[in-house]
């Protein structure tokens, strides 16, 4: 996957969170983010922030803006009569065809150097059309949907490459909210070890679930634990 950039702008903060929580009951709120995150009751969702996602391929934008509860999406046009990505694509295939059939009747001397001219645009296409076509994606989102997103696009149910975008993001959102990021679990770990895949892929028997979850559950004390056990020896 080419390079691409991720931006995270957090665009309120624990007092708006406290003033919602204010509003539900006569006193004085104390909640903190993590104790809200953990939750996820309602003020959770006046944790906003501005997400853009520069130059990834347009399937994995088709992917993040499928969440839309919680989040309104503003993508890159693709459209050939405005300011789009990839603009005129048709008459680029058109103008290579015609290189191509010039290459055809030149002299063996001369046809290679053009037919690698054409090879190159090719190799340039494949790169820049169809799913990979790059796009730029913003986010205006909330926390919860940023929650509910981590659990299927870090889920290895996803495309390798949404996960790695994905993960990306989660690293952003840990520079500025560190207690969202730390909640931000794919679906298996969020349900202690339950997967809801057709195709499990086996990830919940493994160390690798069980160093993930051992971690998540560092956010709660015994009593929110309950019944999960996580072995010392594992």
């Amino acid at each position: 996957m080419k390079p691409f950039t991720i931006s995270v702008k957090k665009l309120t903060d624990i007092n708006l969170m406290r003033e919602a929580c204010e509003m539900t009951f006569l006193g004085t709120s104390k909640q903190s983010l993590l104790s809200i995150y953990k939750s996820e009751h309602s003020p959770v969702r006046t944790q906003l922030f501005w997400v853009k996602l520069e130059g990834i391929p347009l399937f994995i934008s088709t992917h993040l803006l499928r969440h839309h509860v919680g989040s309104v999406p503003f993508q890159l046009t693709c459209r050939d009569d405005r300011k789009g990505g990839n603009p005129g694509l048709i008459s680029k295939i058109e103008d290579i065809k015609t290189q191509l059939n010039q290459a055809l009747s030149m002299e063996p001397e001369e046809r290679e150097e053009a037919v690698n001219k054409v090879i190159q645009q090719l190799d340039w296409i494949a790169n820049n059309s169809d799913r990979y076509t790059p796009v730029n994606l913003g986010l205006l989102l909330n926390a919860q949907s940023l929650i509910d997103m981590a659990k299927l696009r870090l889920c290895t149910a996803a495309h390798a490459e949404t996960i790695q975008v994905f993960k990306a993001l989660k690293a952003e959102i840990a520079k500025i909210d560190p207690e969202l990021a730390a909640v931000m679990v794919r679906k298996c770990v969020y349900r202690g070890g339950l997967c809801g895949e057709s195709l499990c892929c086996g990830f919940n028997s493994t160390s690798g679930f069980k160093k993930e979850i051992a971690e998540y559950l560092k956010n709660f004390n015994a009593k929110q634990i309950g019944l999960i056990q996580i072995s010392n020896n594992d």
